[in-house]
């Protein structure tokens, strides 16, 4: 029926719409109260008066002067029977004037299919905005005072006092509370006209405002009003519905996705909803005109005006249409829990109502069985498997329906109605939730099974990979029927064991098997092992940590589990005993014992990840991973880092060497930052180097490699902080706590008739070679060095424009008597005089790197001499030197092309 105008629309239609809403309110009270015991009808019933008075016989009274009053509000029989239950004999002040409390509405699933005995109260209190602060703020304390009543009568209550103003304009963040307004003002206005019930007090106007008038409420309104139609005092304006601004499905689906977290059911069939409206733009059709419309015909029965019962024949129609049956399937499923009615444990009696008439109804329309029901209604003991299949159907669902909204979004909307902030936390709440990373353990039940326990866990070790089996584990030779009894794999078992306390299975009555029974992993060491991790506690954050990047809380740091770094011994009842008992190069086979690391991360998110490291690089590699919360740990402290080991041999030596090599460099770069850290493991060296991209970590598995790393030129000094256990027996330590910025270096050492030469410049980097020692001694090695790098220096001076030479300084370095330890001697460098030359002998290279020699002057060059320029050059001094002895030539100058490194002139040299 059309309406081009409310002149059209007599006093008697007017009339008959709102005695139809009545009706059909009057009968879902009704229902409501049916399904409540005597204690919560009976807070239903008086609710509206303790509203209505300031009674101190009543609960929720603190003074007289407390706002009160429902306008338009006479109790009804019903409600001063039960008045007299809670103060008997009392009576009701009469003629009373006062209506500071203009209407009072419960909002959710009261009165529907979907409500069930443990539904709570949501109360929507619409008070007199003149009101001042202080009188909301005491109506607020009485509200307060009759929640607590009515949870010690057990019924849920919750008051949520609104401002129509501020509702209408969007600000709707009190109805439902954590900020959800900000995302959904349109749908939760939806959501209240097709299920709100109407206690006391005055009426929506949407009642009389017919669907063709929704785009154009208020001026319907004002002709209503103008012709008395309507009395204004007795109507209230929550706003008009004209349509959904695809501007909320965006922040609608991330609030049904993160309410999916605890009660997943019902958020897929709301988030089914919005997908269904975003589907419709341009032309959305809110559903709760199909209820109005439903009224305005005169259909006012409870059945065919079911909030839920609308919204699964919208959704059931949608997803057939799309002709996917696995996703109607599942609509289905949701809407079944949704309802909470285990039809299966029901007897002949209890199926007799209208509720239960209503789902028998609808199961026997999809098909489904006795069978189908008793399968559903055993969710509570659903397996670990299928627990985890029902987990995925839902979550792929409702990812797939945000990323249908999300990618509409972006193409039909400028602005999101969500606050960044509410955005930035709910979506960093999804994220912790449902990203699937490498390591990252998975709730595998939200909201789904009340308990996942096991009795008996099963772990199997298969081809190098650990396998996760609730229940007993039925060996077979047919390895699809194994499969299938596999909840989870990893190379670690100590991700499987954590994905096993993360999510119920593992409790502490839980009994582990180990398959196969020879196994590296013996039932002492996964007592121990699961006793750590049954003792984890999970971190439940605050809506303020996901404003913030999830950071580590706790570590746990598991050592060679499953792993004997002396197996060939211990096979034999044998282990190993040495004087060098460093965990990273034990016995003077200078063996690694750390062999797999898995380090157990509980982060600021309340997300557990477990990442493993394993073989000769593993501690190394750890390390590597923990210094990148550097920056983090700089402004907070370093997370509680909790090292276990348990493993067949020297496991406490083991833990204390991690322990104390994690607390050393975890301090050190605390404290020195960009010092490159150097750890020796078995026969490799590792680097720990702080850069801008973040901490890198190189290596060197030969000396001449360490070398090569030490060699590198850098732009700044760079002191070199070496791990307790490293370079034990060499030089380099000495030379690296002695070296100093700015200076030139020069080490040298004696040994087995060889002089090891070692040079540091005045940023640190460091480059080695080795001489024959002769009997001339220093004379045919360190004078032409010496005079090697001031002449390069001068040179250097001269283009720089320096006033101050570079200072060298000469040490000897010596074995001390009787132990292998090192000292240093500091030698006096030569005078000048004594670093002078009778032959001048320098090179240079152009850029394509050919060389060219001068002897006091003269010119020789590849170009001149090609191969033979050497010879050459060396027929030349021999007959320019004045003596016939036979010692080496050495250059006392050397220019390379735009280069000012003195490590490349040595090397070059």
């Amino acid at each position: 029926m059309a309406y081009s105008s409310s002149r059209q629309i007599s006093p008697q239609q007017v009339h008959q719409w709102q005695s139809s809403f009545l009706t059909l309110n009057t009968a879902r009270l009704e229902v409501a109260r049916g399904l409540m015991g005597s204690r919560q009808q009976v807070v239903l019933d008086v609710l509206p008066v303790l509203l209505h008075v300031n009674n101190p016989r009543l609960p929720g009274f603190i003074n007289n002067s407390i706002p009160c009053g429902i306008a338009h509000y006479t109790p009804e029989r019903q409600a001063l029977q039960s008045l007299q239950t809670l103060a008997r004999g009392i009576q009701l002040p009469r003629g009373f004037s006062a209506s500071q409390i203009r209407g009072v509405y419960l909002m959710g699933s009261l009165g529907s299919l979907a409500q069930a005995r443990s539904s709570d109260l949501d109360v929507w209190l619409c008070y007199d905005e003149s009101l001042p602060p202080e009188d909301i703020a005491a109506l607020q304390s009485k509200c307060d005072l009759i929640e607590r009543w009515a949870d010690s009568q057990g019924v849920e209550l919750h008051f949520f006092l609104m401002n129509l103003s501020a509702f209408r304009s969007g600000q709707s963040q009190a109805a439902e509370g954590e900020d959800c307004g900000s995302s959904q003002h349109m749908l939760l206005l939806d959501e209240f006209y097709r299920s709100a019930l109407w206690l006391a007090g005055c009426q929506p106007r949407w009642w009389l405002i017919p669907t063709e008038h929704e785009r154009h409420a208020d001026d319907f309104w004002h002709e209503l009003l103008e012709h008395h139609r309507v009395h204004r005092d007795h109507w209230l304006d929550f706003g008009a519905i004209p349509s959904i601004p695809p501007a909320e499905f965006v922040g609608a689906g991330l609030w049904q996705l993160n309410k999916g977290l605890s009660d997943p059911y019902k958020s897929l069939l709301k988030l089914l909803l919005t997908r269904h409206y975003a589907g419709q733009y341009p032309n959305m059709r809110p559903l709760c005109w199909d209820l109005k419309e439903r009224v305005h015909r005169g259909i006012t029965d409870v059945g065919s005006n079911d909030a839920y019962l609308l919204l699964l024949a919208r959704l059931t129609a949608q997803l057939e249409k799309e002709g996917n049956r696995e996703r109607v399937e599942l609509a289905r499923r949701a809407f079944y829990y949704k309802v909470k009615m285990p039809l299966s444990e029901m007897n002949p009696a209890q199926r007799q109502s209208w509720r239960a008439q209503t789902m028998l109804g609808l199961c026997r329309d999809w098909g489904w069985s006795e069978d189908t029901f008793a399968d559903l209604d055993q969710r509570p003991k659903w397996s670990p498997l299928r627990v985890a299949r029902e987990r995925n159907a839902l979550i792929s669902e409702m990812l797939g329906s945000y990323r249908f909204l999300a990618a509409f979004s972006q193409k039909y909307v400028t602005r999101l109605h969500i606050s960044r902030q509410d955005m930035q936390t709910l979506g960093n709440r999804l994220y912790a939730a449902f990203d699937t990373r490498p390591g990252k353990i998975v709730d595998i039940n939200p909201g789904i099974s009340p308990s996942l326990a096991q009795e008996k866990l099963a772990l199997n070790l298969k081809r190098k990979v650990w396998q996760l089996i609730p229940g007993i584990f039925y060996r077979s030779d047919d390895e699809a029927l194994e499969q299938q009894q596999v909840l989870r794999q990893s190379p670690g078992l100590v991700e499987l064991l954590c994905f096993a306390r993360f999510n119920g299975l593992l409790d502490n009555y839980s009994q582990m098997a180990i398959y196969p029974s020879h196994n590296p992993l013996s039932q002492y060491e996964l007592k121990e092992v699961a006793g750590v991790i049954k003792a984890l506690v999970p971190f439940k954050p605050a809506a303020k940590n996901f404003l913030q990047p999830a950071h580590p809380v706790a570590w746990h740091l598991m050592v060679n589990v499953g792993v004997d770094p002396q197996h060939e011994l211990s096979r034999r009842g044998m282990q190993k005993i040495s004087n060098r008992d460093d965990a990273l190069g034990y016995s003077s086979a200078r063996e690694n014992l750390v062999l797999t690391l898995d380090l157990i991360c509980i982060n600021s998110w309340g997300e557990w990840v477990v990442e493993r490291f394993a073989g000769e690089a593993a501690m190394l590699q750890c390390l590597q991973h923990i210094l990148q919360q550097l920056p983090y740990a700089r402004k907070h402290g370093w997370p509680a880092m909790h090292v276990h080991c348990h493993c067949a041999s020297r496991a406490s030596a083991i833990r204390l060497r991690v322990e104390q090599l994690i607390a050393d460099v975890q301090t050190h770069f605390i404290e020195q930052p960009k010092s490159p850290y150097l750890i020796e493991a078995a026969d490799n060296w590792y680097l720990l180097e702080g850069r801008r991209e973040g901490m890198q970590l190189r290596s060197a598995d030969s000396p001449m490699k360490l070398l090569a790393l030490l060699a590198r030129p850098s732009r700044t000094f760079i002191s070199y902080t070496l791990d307790r256990a490293a370079l034990l027996n060499s030089p380099l330590r000495l030379i690296f706590a002695e070296a100093r910025a700015g200076l030139w270096h020069i080490y040298y050492w004696r040994h087995d008739r060889k002089v090891y030469f070692y040079f540091v410049d005045e940023k640190g980097a460091l480059i080695h070679q080795q001489w024959p020692d002769t009997e001339h001694g220093s004379q045919f090695w360190l004078m032409p060095l010496l005079r090697f790098l001031r002449q390069v220096d001068q040179r250097w001076q001269l283009q720089d424009g320096r006033v101050q030479n570079r200072k060298i300084v000469l040490t000897e370095i010596r074995r001390k008597n009787r132990t292998v330890d090192f000292e240093v001697i500091r030698r006096r460098v030569p005078d000048l005089s004594q670093q002078t030359a009778s032959i001048d002998l320098r090179g240079a290279l152009d850029a394509e790197r050919q060389a060219t020699i001068y002897c006091d002057g003269i010119e020789f060059s590849a170009w001149q001499y090609g191969g033979d320029l050497y010879r050459a050059v060396v027929r030349e001094v021999i007959q320019r030197r004045g003596s016939k002895s036979d010692y080496p030539l050495s250059l006392s100058d050397v220019e390379l092309p735009d280069n000012q490194n003195i490590l490349e002139h040595l090397q070059v040299r």
